[in-house]
C-alpha cells in the first residue's frame, strides 16, 4: 500500500528494484503469473511525494493482474519538473480508477511489457489534445528507442491529416522503475487526432497481410478487387450496412487503380498521402510491411493512406538481409505495386521523393531544417534514455548479463552493439547511407522519365480541383 507520507525516488538513487509487483517481467513467464505476488490495497491509496522532480516526467501506475485480455482498475499519477505534479486519474477522492492492458502483438511477449491505459476523463498530456486513450510504447526490441518518435515527427512535417503524436517519460508499475516508455496517441477518430467520423460513411482500416497476425478482437476480411487483408479499425463493430458501404467504396477505388490511368484514379487516391506514405515505407525498409500497421482512411469516397504506426523493426534493425541492407527497392506492394506501374505516377513519386528527401536527411545530420532529430531528442531525453539501461536494469540482447540485470529478447532484430552511444552511431550512418541510395535512385529514374509530361505539381493541382467539388 501506499502513506502519503512516503517518498518515492528514482532508481538512480538506490539501485533497481528485483521484483516486479503487476506481472512478471521474466521472459517465458505468462501474464497472469500472480499467485505469489504480493497486491496492492486500493482503499489506502494515497498520491506519493516526490521530493526532487527531474527533467523527464515519471509516470507512476498501481495495478493488479495486469494481463493481455482485459483491462484492469489502475491509478496512474504524473510527476512533471515543470509543474513538480501533475494528477490525472482516479479522481481526486480515489473512488474511480483508470484502466491498464498489455498491448502489442510480438512486444507484448518481451519482458519489458507495452501497455495500453486509459483515464476516466479525457486528458490533455503534453499538448498532444484531450482523450481517454493512450498507448505505453515499450520499444524493448529498439536498442536506441526513437525509431517510433523519429518517423511519427517525420510524418507530421509531411502530407498527412494526422500523424501520432508522442513524448518520452519514465515509468514505475507498482513501486518498480521500468524504464523509458514513449506515450504515445491512439489511433482512432476524433476531434484532436484523424478528425473523421463514422457517422458521415468515413473508415479507418488496417491492412495485414500476414495470415500469422489475428488478433482474438478483430474481425479479418479481403477487399473486393485486390483481395487484400484488412481489418476495421473505425467502426470497432461495423454493421452489415457499413461492410456493404465500405466495399463499395474500395470497389470503386481498386477499379480505379487496377486501371493505371491516372485521369481515373486520381479521383480516388489522394496523392500526397500515398506517395509520402510510400516513402517513408521504402525509407525505412520496414519488415512490418507485410504483417501489419498500415493504416488507411476512406473519407468522401477518397482512400487517403496513414497514420504511420510501429518502426521499431525499421531503420536496419531487422534480421532480414534485404531490410537490414541501406540499398534496394521493397516496399512496392499491395496498391502501390498497382499505382507504381503507370509511369505518371512513377514521375512524380520520384519528384516528391527529390522534394522531401531534406527530411530524411534531416533524422542523422545537419541540414537546411536545422539540427537533426536524432542529436535534438538526445539533448532532451538523453538521460531517460541511459535510464533505461542503467537504473532499470534492462540488459541488450546478447549482452553479458548478471543476476542484477533483466534480460532483453531480440526474435527479430539483430544483436545491438554493446552501448547506447554506439547503437545511435549505427542508427545514424544507416539512415545516411539509405537516403544516399534513394537520392541517386530517384534522381536516375527521372531521367529516364523525362518525356513524362506531367509533374508533381501539375498533378496535385488536377487532383484539388477535383476534390474541391466533393
Amino acid at each position: 500500500m501506499i502513506h502519503s507520507n512516503m517518498r518515492i525516488h528514482s532508481l538512480h538513487s538506490f539501485g533497481a528494484f528485483v521484483l516486479f509487483l503487476g506481472h512478471s517481467i521474466l521472459s517465458g513467464c505468462s501474464d497472469n503469473a500472480l499467485d505469489n505476488v504480493m497486491e496492492y490495497d486500493f482503499s489506502q491509496l494515497n498520491a506519493p511525494n516526490r521530493e526532487t522532480p527531474q527533467a523527464i516526467p515519471e509516470l507512476f501506475i498501481y495495478a493488479n493482474h495486469i494481463n493481455s485480455s482485459d483491462y484492469t482498475d489502475a491509478y496512474f499519477y504524473l510527476f512533471d519538473a515543470s509543474t513538480h505534479f501533475s494528477y490525472f486519474s482516479p479522481t481526486e477522492d480515489f473512488e474511480s480508477s483508470g484502466h491498464i492492458k498489455i498491448r502489442g502483438n510480438s512486444t507484448s511477449q518481451s519482458p519489458k511489457k507495452p501497455y495500453n491505459i486509459k483515464f476516466e476523463k479525457k486528458t490533455n498530456l503534453f499538448g498532444m489534445g484531450k482523450t481517454k486513450k493512450w498507448a505505453l510504447l515499450s520499444n524493448p526490441f529498439d536498442p536506441t528507442l526513437i525509431r517510433n518518435k523519429l518517423i511519427y515527427d517525420l510524418a507530421s512535417n509531411l502530407s498527412f491529416i494526422y500523424s501520432p503524436e508522442s513524448y518520452f517519460i519514465d515509468v514505475w508499475v507498482n513501486d518498480t522503475f521500468m524504464g523509458n516508455y514513449q506515450i504515445v496517441e491512439k489511433i482512432e477518430f476524433q476531434k484532436s487526432r484523424i478528425p473523421y467520423d463514422v457517422d458521415n460513411g468515413d473508415y479507418l482500416f488496417e491492412l495485414v497481410d500476414s495470415e500469422k497476425r489475428n488478433k482474438a478482437d478483430d474481425v479479418y476480411f479481403r477487399t473486393p478487387v485486390n483481395h487484400l487483408r484488412i481489418t476495421m479499425t473505425e467502426p470497432e463493430d461495423p454493421s452489415s450496412k457499413q461492410m456493404d458501404d465500405f466495399q463499395e467504396k474500395m470497389q470503386r477505388i481498386e477499379n480505379a487503380i487496377a486501371t493505371q490511368d491516372f485521369s481515373e484514379y486520381v479521383k480516388y487516391v489522394d496523392l500526397r498521402s500515398m506517395i509520402d506514405y510510400y516513402w517513408i515505407e521504402e525509407f525505412v525498409n520496414d519488415p512490418d510491411i507485410h504483417t501489419g500497421s498500415l493504416f488507411f482512411t476512406i473519407h468522401n469516397g477518397i482512400m487517403r493512406s496513414g497514420p504511420v504506426w510501429d518502426f521499431d523493426l525499421a531503420l536496419g534493425n531487422t534480421k532480414s538481409e534485404s531490410q537490414f541492407s541501406t540499398e534496394g527497392i521493397n516496399a512496392q506492394k499491395y496498391w502501390w505495386r498497382e499505382l507504381i506501374r503507370d509511369p505518371s505516377y512513377q514521375k512524380i513519386a520520384y519528384e516528391r521523393y527529390l522534394q522531401i528527401e531534406p527530411y530524411f536527411d534531416n533524422l542523422a545530420n545537419d541540414n537546411e531544417l536545422g539540427k537533426n532529430k536524432i542529436d535534438s531528442l538526445l539533448d532532451y531525453f538523453n538521460e531517460s534514455f541511459r535510464r533505461n539501461y542503467s537504473d532499470s536494469g534492462w540488459a541488450y540482447c546478447g549482452s553479458q548479463n548478471d543476476n542484477e540485470k533483466r534480460q532483453l529478447s531480440c526474435p527479430y532484430n539483430p544483436i545491438p552493439q554493446p552501448t547506447f552511444d554506439e547503437n545511435i552511431k549505427v542508427l545514424k550512418e544507416w539512415i545516411t547511407d539509405r537516403n544516399k541510395y534513394l537520392k541517386a535512385t530517384a534522381s536516375r529514374k527521372l531521367k529516364s522519365l523525362k518525356n513524362i509530361e506531367l509533374t508533381l505539381d501539375r498533378a496535385l493541382e488536377i487532383q484539388d480541383s477535383i476534390f474541391s467539388s466533393h
